[in-house]
């Protein structure tokens, strides 16, 4: 782990919910996993961080996917080339990477984008399936070149891909192929991975999810994001971010 102040090199919109920042640093770019995280000092007034998912390294370069949800990630979005920033990473413990004999099913929503991306795009993936309100909020092509996995899309307006929620996707990758073969790996809103779970639990499909929380400290120190699971409440930054199904009370 790693805190160190970053300069950064580019920020700024890549669709109508998306912002995308990027920065140098060789010892937060290094040896890293999707599913891990960086936790931001955004805004000197305040003492809390905040995290951010790792969307893509690229040698030195650090890429993070971000939605401006909030009073700090208004902040962030106006930052400018060369502004600073204070970054600790990488954190947290990571999606499984390597699996065997089964087919690897992303389910993606708002904020879990990002590391499923990140995730298809440095492992074999089946399906990376992405659901969004309406098509404003569909990722540019260029920002998925690197997927090597069939993409589908769901949007709650029908006005892009599948009109509903991702998990009606989730169905329709049931019937192609046998639960006994898939793998699932979930990020996004907390309603939509509960869905997820309760048809992998259905199944008896195997799988992990993402649990976002506010995690002020990055290290386990503050309590602040406490996750419910089989071995009782545990801080979601230092045993998570990424949990198995298995250990997840269904109502995390």
């Amino acid at each position: 782990m790693h805190d160190e102040t970053v300069v950064i090199q580019k920020n700024g919109k890549v669709n109508g919910k998306y912002c995308k920042l990027t920065f140098q640093s060789s010892s937060l770019s290094r040896k890293i996993k999707p599913g891990q995280f960086l936790n931001v000092h955004i805004d000197p007034v305040t003492f809390l961080r905040r995290p951010f998912s790792y969307y893509r390294t690229d040698g030195n370069q650090v890429e993070i996917l971000y939605e401006v949800l909030g009073k700090g990630t208004e902040i962030l979005s106006r930052k400018k080339k060369g502004d600073v920033l204070r970054v600790m990473g990488p954190l947290g413990k990571a999606f499984t990477q390597e699996l065997r004999r089964r087919k690897r099913i992303l389910v993606a929503g708002g904020i879990g984008v990002p590391p499923l991306v990140f995730l298809a795009e440095r492992n074999p993936t089946h399906a990376l399936l992405i659901g969004t309100k309406t098509k404003d909020e569909i990722l540019p092509k260029r920002e998925l070149k690197n997927v090597k996995a069939q993409i589908e899309y769901t949007t709650n307006d029908g006005s892009y891909g599948t009109e509903g929620n991702v998990t009606v996707l989730l169905g329709k990758i049931l019937k192609e192929i046998s639960p006994k073969e898939i793998f699932i790996q979930t990020c996004g809103p907390r309603v939509m991975m509960k869905t997820v779970m309760k048809i992998a639990k259905r199944y008896k499909i195997p799988g992990e999810a993402s649990i976002d929380q506010s995690m002020a400290c990055g290290v386990g120190a503050c309590l602040g994001c406490m996750v419910k699971t089989t071995r009782g409440l545990v801080p979601s930054c230092t045993e998570g971010p990424v949990f198995s199904f298995e250990e997840l009370d269904y109502d995390c």
